[in-house]
């Protein structure tokens, strides 16, 4: 058996729902800069390795999902463990194998340079990776699809993350992606879109993470559920933003485009709250001819720039704030590449 290496990436949000569960609409995009990999390589027992360095070893597939859930495992080894339990359920055959294959004893680690609780999608971005190195180990072939699923899953079911398929499809197809989630569960209501469509980006982010995405939409998701008027209002704006969005990029009109994000983030304003230093990074923004929005649930924010000239300007005052600063690339989806 040859070591494997998988990548999956961060996410950004460029328009539409604040998260999933509402009926959403958006458009994100993958950013290649910001990345998780994982590693499979051969070994003498199954084992996982957490990002500080920790590891856990088990004596068999079955006893590596049985651990799903414990509290004293290394950091970031339960997304890796949701994972691998996900691809088993969705390929029960590789468990009845003889447990002397060798195929069936590896060390699984990653790395990650995804900044942690700002809104990028760093967990799927693991989870993502975990997968696709697994169907590479054992020589499956997933759809962007079944990615996404068995992801959503291994963080839903397995480990009670409050998520939706979103970050997910964005992240298994890459590329700049609009998705339509009306329908609850449609992994299959995504188009691609031509990145070099977008105005210039600029992401922004505190460097010590944000608030937990859980705590903040708990309060939104019970609004919503109880079918608060202003809740429905704001997220069908929110759609119909994502509508006026993709007229701005196929008429190549920018400055619409920043317009739209700016009230993407004015929309998002009414319904949760804002950290003093997201409100901050906004204001940057606007004080530099940008436009910007929250990336995620909060911590970074992604923004679009008026001209090519202002990036010099904006990335001093960011840093002179305190926060990191990145001109993205986009990933391009896997037919959009050159290989």
């Amino acid at each position: 058996m040859e070591r494997v290496t998988s990548t999956a990436h961060a996410r950004a949000g460029l328009l539409g729902n604040p998260s999933d569960g509402y009926g959403g609409k958006a458009i994100g995009l993958c950013l290649d800069d910001l990345r998780a990999q994982v590693h499979i390589e051969p070994a003498q027992a199954l084992g996982f390795v957490a990002s500080d360095g920790a590891q856990s070893t088990f004596t068999s597939l079955l006893e590596a999902r049985g651990r799903l859930g414990s509290a004293n495992l290394g950091d970031g080894i339960p997304l890796l463990l949701a994972a691998l339990n996900r691809f088993c359920l969705a390929h029960p055959e590789f468990e009845a194998r003889d447990p002397s294959d060798p195929g069936l004893r590896f060390t699984l680690r990653f790395e990650t340079n995804i900044p942690r609780q700002v809104g990028l999608a760093g967990s799927s971005a693991i989870v993502i990776a975990a997968l696709r190195g697994m169907a590479r180990w054992f020589k499956v072939d997933l759809t962007a699809t079944s990615l996404a699923k068995l992801a959503l899953e291994a963080e839903t079911d397995d480990l009670g993350i409050a998520a939706g398929p979103m970050d997910r499809i964005v992240q298994a197809h890459e590329g700049l992606i609009v998705m339509d989630l009306a329908q609850p569960g449609n992994f299959l209501a995504c188009q691609s879109l031509d990145p070099n469509t977008l105005p210039p980006l600029f992401l922004a982010w505190h460097p010590q993470g944000g608030q937990p995405s859980g705590e903040i939409h708990a309060p939104l998701r019970q609004r919503w559920q109880a079918g608060d008027p202003e809740v429905m209002r704001t997220m069908k704006a929110f759609r119909d933003l994502v509508d006026e969005g993709l007229g701005f990029l196929g008429r190549a009109d920018h400055a619409g485009f920043r317009e739209a994000m700016n009230r993407n983030f004015e929309l998002r304003r009414t319904l949760l709250p804002i950290a003093p230093s997201d409100l901050e990074m906004v204001k940057i923004a606007t004080q530099h001819r940008a436009s910007a929005k929250l990336s995620g649930s909060g911590g970074a924010v992604v923004g679009a720039m008026a001209s090519e000239a202002d990036f010099e300007r904006i990335e001093k005052a960011y840093r002179g704030a305190g926060y990191e600063f990145l001109r993205p690339r986009a990933k391009l989806a896997l037919g959009e590449r050159d290989e």
